[in-house]
């Protein structure tokens, strides 16, 4: 708290440093492989116990992506999907290196849910919406929203926010919907 000096404290620290290795009494600690601990919402962050995660809106990681922790400053630590645009290319050489953690997901999360948000550009026609609806049902996948709306050229635009476990069951519902009769392309978005 600036009562005392650090070089008023360093001259001492070494006179006694000095003194054990002469006496042979200074033990070098042992040194302790770091072990990955199980932080919380199914991800590990190596070497932090019991610490706040928090999935970053930016690129909004799923079970199965790379991901890649963010120590903050009071909030936990954030959790970022490796190719995301906000963590650097060059981890060793960017601003705050430190703060850079690596992360992965935990082996137990199957029980947890996320929110992932998808783009259709489909054929804007009539029974065009009820389709898709009709197909993530079928698929048991729960619907936070969905909307609709239309574009340029007879397409339309929907953007829909589902429940999901992981990305691999993205990955399906995406190629399941792809399928569907005048579904142009379908994309993840991020929140």
């Amino acid at each position: 708290y600036g009562g005392v000096l650090l070089s008023r404290l360093l001259p001492n620290l070494k006179d006694f440093y000095n003194k054990q290795i002469k006496l042979n009494k200074f033990e070098m600690p042992e040194t302790v492989a770091v072990k990955p601990v199980k932080a919380s919402d199914g991800v590990i962050v190596e070497g932090i116990d019991n610490c706040l995660i928090k999935f970053s809106k930016c690129c909004a990681p799923l079970p199965g992506d790379d991901i890649i922790g963010f120590i903050t400053r009071g909030h936990g630590v954030s959790i970022h999907k490796c190719d995301c645009n906000n963590v650097p290319d060059d981890l060793e050489n960017c601003a705050e290196p430190e703060r850079w953690i690596k992360a992965y997901w935990s082996t137990d999360h199957h029980s947890e849910i996320f929110k992932a948000s998808v783009q259709l550009l489909c054929l804007d026609r009539n029974g065009m919406l009820a389709d898709v609806s009709v197909c993530l049902s079928n698929m048991h996948v729960g619907i936070v929203s969905m909307n609709a709306r239309s574009v340029k050229d007879g397409n339309s635009l929907m953007d829909i926010t589902m429940t999901i476990e992981s990305a691999e069951q993205l990955k399906s519902i995406c190629a399941k919907l792809q399928k569907l009769n005048g579904v142009i392309s379908v994309d993840r978005v991020h929140r």
